[in-house]
Parts: structure tokens; C-alpha cells; sequence
């Protein structure tokens, strides 16, 4: 058997389901042409200062996090595919009619309202997919989705820079299309099982209440400060990383930009796939302590003047933390929810991905007030190396519970 075909071994069987969801992400993470020029949006066609773009920003994630909360609600009741739809859905209604109002002085108001929508879908594929991924190949599963979503983002970003600066209006649209597309491919592909699959007792139901179930085991409590600190300092990817190379690169900053985040989505398409397989024994927590290193390095590396190559070697590296984070984060999660609260439990971490980009945003805008983005990406590659620390001595954590379940 050949390289490509040992790769590719462990995705096979995997079910038309499960491929529509790999397909409709695909699609709609092409089309995430506003997440990816939002800081750019505010400061360059709107004119907000630094410190007024992070609150812009913070406030967005705000409304995700409670769209987040609100959706494992839902999603626990009228079932996690509906739920999805209806959220994708109403986002991509409210980015419709953002098209039409882009430079009206109450337009990040209703992007802000909309983010409730497209921050509460986000949680509810993680649940779809744990119902739909056999239990042993769930590590796949979640690395294949991941790897879709980069696959739209390899090429989103470059066709999001031509419209930002050709046509903002079709910037709204666009992502408003790709999100419709991405619904009929999930309305018409997905068929949710009966009876999902369940690995362990920690996926058991538990009668008790989701926020009860949820609090009651400390290791998630741990794994969403984890979260929080994790998303915190990825954060600065969607604000302090394009407020930097605009400042560095001039005019040629939305351009540079597009090009450092389709070299994000190559790096991810190139190398998830070999990294997952290679990484496959290791257990999640161990994963995201070496993802940590890579993001100190690479967001470390910030504090210096760079070229603009210095921008893609940077980026290359914090990606392959990102790649190993990814594809792992899930998995744990999945391994420690009752198979009745899968969406209420993504919903709360949700929350704590969220609060981070809510944070991040706020405390960046407020470092860089004075154009100081040294001291900004110094601090990200401390709090990096804070948690990577911790999630060591989390997954140590981890393996008493699991051989104690064993």
C-alpha cells in the first residue's frame, strides 16, 4: 500500500452523512468572507480607531457566545440538525441585508445581531458530527471536518480581498450565498441516526439537568479555562494579526492579509491530514500542549519587525498549532459529554471559545492603543506558554479518569 493510500485508509466508510457535512462546511467556510476582513471593514470603510475596532469586535463574539448558549438549548430539544439549519439560515438572511446597508453608521450594530445566528452554529456541528462519527474514528472525523473547513479557506480569503476593495456589498453577499448553499447540502445529505454511538460510561445519560451534568465534572471545568486562555490568544489571528500587517504593509495590507490567511488554509489542507495520522496515539490533551509551543513561536516571533516573509514563516508555524489543537479538541470533549447534552455541552464550550474572542479583541485594542503591537504579541506567546503548561498536567488528569473508567 502506497503513502497516499495509508493515509487515506481511515476515511474510508465514513457514510453520505457525514460527507454532506464535510461538503456544506467546505462550501461555507469559502464564503466566511466577512470574519476573515471584519477588522479591516471597521477601520478602513467605517474609520473606527484601533481601540473602537476591538470593542466592535469583542462585542460580535459577545452576541456569538450567547447565540452559542442559546443554540445547545435548542438544539437538546428540537434536534441538533434543525436547530443547525435554523441557525445558518437566519445568519445568512441577516448578512443579505447588511449587503444593501455597509456603510450606514448602524451596520455593525446588526453584524453584531447576526453573529448571535452564525456564533450559535458553530457549536451545534460538533454535536452533529459526534452523533454521526463512529465511536473509534471520531479523531478522523473531526480532522477531515477541520481539514474542509480550510479547503474553503484556502481560496476564501483571496476572493474576500479582491471584493473588499472592488465591492463591499457583494463581501455580505457572498458569504450570505455560500451559507444558503451549505443549508440545502445539510437539509438534503444529512440523515441523523437513531441511536448515536457512545464510547465509553462518560457517555452515558445523565438525567440530571445539562448545566448540572456539566458542572459536575471537574476535568471539563478545567478544559474550559483551557479553552478560554487557547482562544484567547488565537484571537489575535482576526484582529491583532490585521491590524499589524496593515500597519506594516500599507496599502498592501488587505491584499497581504488575504494571502497569510489562504497560506493558513494550504499549510492546514498540506499537513492535517500527515499530522493527524502521525499524532494518532497521543492523547488530546497531550496534542494541545505541543500546539502551545508552536503558538509561542509563532505569535512570539509578532514582537520583532518582519518582512512580509517573516509574516508567512510566522504563520506556517502557529498553523501547525493550530492543526494539532484542532483536530483534537473535539474528540475530547465528545469522549466526556452524555450522549443526551452532546449540543448543550459544545454549546458551553462554546461559550468559553467565545469569551475568548470577546477578550482577546478588548485587551489587544487596549495594548495597541498607542500602535504598540509588540507588547501585544509578547503578552499572546506568554499566555500561550501559561496554558500549555496547564494542559499538560490536565491530560495527566485525564488518564486516571480514563483507565479508572476502563
Amino acid at each position: 500500500m502506497n503513502l497516499s493510500a495509508k493515509l487515506l485508509a481511515p476515511y474510508r466508510g465514513l457514510g453520505p452523512s457525514l460527507w454532506s457535512m464535510f461538503f456544506a462546511t467546505m462550501i461555507n467556510r469559502f464564503g466566511d468572507f466577512v470574519g476573515s476582513f471584519l477588522a479591516l471593514y471597521l477601520s478602513r470603510i467605517l474609520q473606527y480607531d484601533a481601540a473602537r475596532t476591538g470593542l466592535t469586535i469583542s462585542l460580535v463574539f459577545t452576541a456569538s457566545m450567547a447565540g452559542s448558549l442559546f443554540s445547545g438549548w435548542v438544539a437538546d430539544r428540537i434536534g441538533r440538525k434543525e436547530a443547525l439549519l435554523l441557525f445558518q439560515s437566519t445568519g445568512a438572511f441577516i448578512n443579505l441585508i447588511l449587503s444593501f446597508l455597509v456603510h450606514a453608521s448602524w451596520a455593525p450594530a446588526l453584524i453584531v445581531f447576526g453573529s448571535m445566528f452564525r456564533g450559535g452554529a458553530r457549536p451545534l456541528i460538533g454535536a452533529v458530527l459526534t452523533d454521526l462519527a463512529p465511536a473509534d474514528k471520531r479523531k478522523e472525523v473531526f480532522g477531515l471536518q477541520y481539514w474542509s473547513i480550510n479547503v474553503g479557506v484556502a481560496l476564501g480569503p483571496l476572493v474576500a480581498a479582491v471584493l473588499f476593495e472592488r465591492s463591499i456589498p457583494w463581501l455580505f453577499r457572498g458569504d450570505s450565498l455560500t451559507t444558503f448553499i451549505s443549508v440545502v447540502l445539510i437539509a438534503r445529505g444529512v440523515r441523523m441516526p437513531r441511536i448515536t454511538h457512545v464510547a465509553s460510561s462518560l457517555e452515558h445519560h445523565d438525567e440530571r439537568g445539562a448545566i448540572r451534568a456539566f458542572v459536575s465534572r471537574p476535568i471539563l471545568l478545567a478544559f474550559a479555562v483551557l479553552a478560554l486562555l487557547s482562544s484567547t490568544t488565537y484571537s489575535q489571528t482576526g484582529f491583532g494579526l490585521p491590524m499589524t500587517v496593515s500597519q506594516v504593509m500599507g496599502q498592501a495590507g488587505p491584499r497581504s492579509m488575504g494571502y497569510l490567511m489562504s497560506l493558513n488554509a494550504v499549510v492546514v489542507i498540506l499537513f492535517s491530514i500527515p499530522i493527524a495520522r502521525l499524532l494518532r496515539s497521543w492523547t488530546p490533551l497531550l496534542c494541545m500542549t505541543l500546539s502551545g509551543f508552536f503558538y509561542v513561536v509563532g505569535f512570539g516571533m509578532l514582537a520583532w519587525p518582519l518582512p512580509f516573509w517573516g509574516f508567512a514563516l510566522s504563520t506556517v508555524i502557529w498553523t501547525t498549532g493550530e492543526i494539532i489543537s484542532s483536530i483534537n479538541m473535539g474528540v475530547f470533549l465528545a469522549r466526556h459529554s452524555p450522549a443526551n447534552w452532546r449540543a448543550s455541552f459544545q454549546s458551553f464550550m462554546g461559550v468559553c471559545y467565545s469569551a475568548g474572542w470577546v477578550l482577546g479583541p478588548l485587551v489587544g485594542g487596549w495594548m495597541a492603543r498607542s500602535d504598540n503591537y509588540a507588547l501585544l504579541w509578547a503578552a499572546t506567546a506568554g499566555v500561550c506558554l501559561l496554558w500549555l503548561v496547564a494542559a499538560f498536567f490536565v491530560d495527566r488528569w485525564d488518564r486516571r479518569i480514563l483507565t479508572y473508567e476502563a
